[in-house]
């Protein structure tokens, strides 16, 4: 596979820049993130410069897809792709910046929710958390936005979590306003001394900014910062609460 790291630490870059430079030195680059379009642009005809997959590469997908297994919990499912891809084929899951083609894996994702991605330049942990739960034949929240889980009716949130439930976090401005925008991802190992292993995609990992991984989080406060129109905002990041996955 093309190794794409290089492209990836170059297109960082600018994007740090825009970070106040007084904040800059505290940021976590776990959550650093590419600039996404818009939730709403990502649907229409306009392909923000990218080029589709070819048929090839969405005949590798279907297959990854065709693979995965249903169960027996949803976290098996998101367990299945860094198991199989995560040491010797880590493109496979992740995202691919232009000029790269999309990866039609990620924009896969995007079939257990209402939005319909035409491409995968856009914040997909929800939809992947959303697409595992489903093929468990579990209800998700059909909504691409992490923070939608706060919201779910029949989500009951946890202070324990078990293996399999899932971890929300929730930015916050400076003011201590929330942002709308977080993390979503499986619970691998309970939370200890203030840490959480989870399971997730949309991740940074082994040189991809955005891929299938596993990792540990804080649960406490973390200084990091988020793309909110064109511009990069610093705020602060944070577990929110434990959602049950019955």
């Amino acid at each position: 596979m093309t190794d794409r790291r290089t492209f990836l630490v170059a297109s960082l870059i600018p994007m740090l820049s825009s970070v106040n430079v007084s904040a800059q030195a505290d940021v976590d680059q776990t959550f650093v993130d590419l600039k996404f379009p818009p939730f709403g642009a990502i649907g229409a005809p306009e392909t923000f410069g990218y080029e589709p997959a070819t048929a090839a590469q969405r005949q590798k997908a279907l297959e990854m897809i065709n693979q995965a297994p249903m169960g027996p919990k949803a976290i098996d499912i998101a367990q299945y792709f860094i198991d199989k891809y995560a040491q010797n084929d880590s493109e496979l899951i992740s995202q691919w910046p232009a000029p790269a083609n999309w990866n039609p894996l990620v924009v896969d994702f995007f079939s257990a929710t209402t939005t319909r991605a035409n491409n995968d330049m856009i914040a997909w942990c929800a939809a992947f958390a959303n697409w595992c739960l489903e093929r468990n034949g579990r209800p998700g929240t059909k909504n691409a936005a992490s923070q939608s889980f706060l919201d779910a009716k029949g989500f009951n949130r946890m202070a324990e979590p078990k293996v399999g439930d899932l971890a929300v976090f929730t930015c916050y401005d400076l003011s201590g306003k929330t942002m709308g925008l977080g993390h979503v991802a499986f619970v691998k190992t309970p939370p200890e001394s203030g840490h959480v292993v989870l399971v997730g995609g949309n991740t940074s990992s082994g040189g991809h900014s955005s891929t299938i991984c596993e990792k540990e989080f804080s649960t406490g406060s973390t200084k990091t910062s988020r793309t909110v129109g064109n511009k990069r905002v610093p705020c602060v990041m944070r577990l929110n609460t434990y959602i049950q996955v019955l």
